[in-house]
């Protein structure tokens, strides 16, 4: 028998201690794997959505929330512009290819009502991560609205809605539904009806519902005439500020999404945009880019630093685990030596027992990291839109389970030195 299949025998004789060693292991690689897959994965995610538009142009405030409530309808915006930037922006053909008009106000079960125009869904891009087109707009049933309050769904939201087309809902004034006495109010009076019904894209486009700029101003014109009328007759009347949609609803907007002749435009754009404009532009990757490196990348060093420190204490139990079963089995190691073992190979068959755990922990641990990462995936899915691959290998995955090899073999080490010394006399004596 091979010492490869010696070494095999004594783990498999004691199943239960090798079971909890490995998992130990398998438990420290599935965090760092998880950690490592998810992180890369969303950044993928986030990127490739963030390619679709060269600029976002909004009110001024947070570069970040512009972009994560426009692209990404994660956030609140930063406020309104007039509709004449838009007009500006679009009519700009020298530097601007495409600009599409984004009006924010209402929800629907949270899910965010999104006034834009048609033209939008005509929109596409390359992805920077596959290569390949990105189209999110396409049909699955019915029609693009071409009447003030019709409504075309996102895949999540037909699906988490149960709405089909020619059924009428009525939205609710804000980005999340509120009971009225925390200042909710649904528009009862303008309900939409769904035309059409988007297929999955796996982008944040599948959690948003598109309807026409003029169904939101319409709506908000009356909504802030009868708050206007009601405080006619208040003393704070002259303290009246229409900051959310302007004195004339149907001036403003909140975001222009835009696509450039080049993305090399970007950094230029953005400086005419600041010079000749009350709004302020992002670029949505740069944004994204940050977010990661400065908020997730610090999540990512946590709960690495954690992951390793479990292996540190899986390296520990394989040390202890193999410590004491070369004590239990001194005969058993005394009597190879007796048959002709040298005590290299005595030492060697010992490596090849913490080589065994080690290499079964990253292989359980990589599976059950995965597992760890398509439930994470599935509910980042359904929250925000975003499809992650579960089993991917990096050089990160590479380099993490490298490390908690090596770190498994220096635990076999201690033990392996114990056997290799053992005074072979001495064990046979105590036969």
């Amino acid at each position: 028998m091979t010492l490869w299949g010696i070494a095999w025998g004594y783990l498999w004789n004691r199943k239960f201690t090798t079971f909890l060693t490995i998992l130990s292991v398998a438990l420290a690689v599935a965090l760092i794997s998880s950690v490592l897959t998810l992180r890369e994965e969303t950044r993928k995610r986030f990127e490739e959505e963030g390619q679709a538009f060269d600029l976002v142009v909004g009110a001024k405030g947070s570069p970040l929330q512009l972009v994560l409530s426009s692209v990404y309808f994660m956030d609140n915006p930063t406020g309104n512009i007039p509709w004449t930037v838009y007009e500006q922006i679009k009519n700009d053909k020298e530097y601007v290819q495409s600009a599409y008009p984004i009006a924010l106000g209402d929800n629907f079960q949270g899910f965010r009502i999104v006034g834009t125009d048609a033209s939008l869904f005509e929109h596409k891009w390359i992805s920077p991560i596959s290569g390949e087109e990105r189209h999110p707009f396409k049909l699955k049933e019915g029609k693009i609205f071409d009447k003030p309050f019709e409504a075309v769904l996102g895949a999540l939201v037909a699906r988490e809605t149960g709405l089909n087309i020619g059924d009428t809902f009525i939205s609710s004034h804000g980005f999340i539904k509120l009971p009225e006495m925390l200042g909710g109010h649904d528009h009862e009076q303008h309900p939409y009806t769904v035309v059409g019904i988007f297929d999955y894209s796996n982008s944040p486009f599948d959690r948003a519902i598109f309807t026409s700029v003029n169904s939101v101003w319409d709506i908000h014109g009356e909504h802030h005439e009868e708050k206007h009328e009601e405080n006619q007759d208040s003393k704070e009347e002259s303290d009246i500020k229409y900051e959310e949609w302007g004195k004339d609803p149907h001036s403003m907007i909140t975001a222009v999404l835009v696509q450039l002749q080049s993305p090399a435009l970007r950094f230029q754009y953005r400086e005419m945009i600041r010079e000749s404009t009350v709004a302020m532009s992002a670029t949505p990757v740069e944004e994204i880019s940050k977010l990661f490196e400065q908020f997730l990348g610090t999540a990512k060093t946590v709960l690495l630093a954690v992951g390793y420190l479990v292996v540190i204490i899986s390296a520990l139990s394989i040390m202890i685990g193999l410590y004491l079963a070369i004590i239990q089995r001194r005969r058993d190691l005394a009597i190879m030596r007796a048959l002709g073992a040298s005590r290299i190979e005595i030492f060697g068959s010992v490596l090849i027992e913490a080589f065994w755990v080690t290499a079964l922990g990253i292989l359980a641990g990589y599976f059950l990291g995965g597992i760890i990462s398509h439930i994470v995936g599935y509910y980042l899915s359904q929250k925000y839109g975003l499809s992650i691959t579960s089993f991917i290998l990096t050089s990160e995955h590479i380099t993490s389970f490298a490390t908690v090899a090596v770190v498994g073999l220096l635990a076999g080490i201690i033990p392996a030195w114990q056997a290799y010394k053992r005074n072979i006399a001495r064990d046979l004596m105590e036969l």
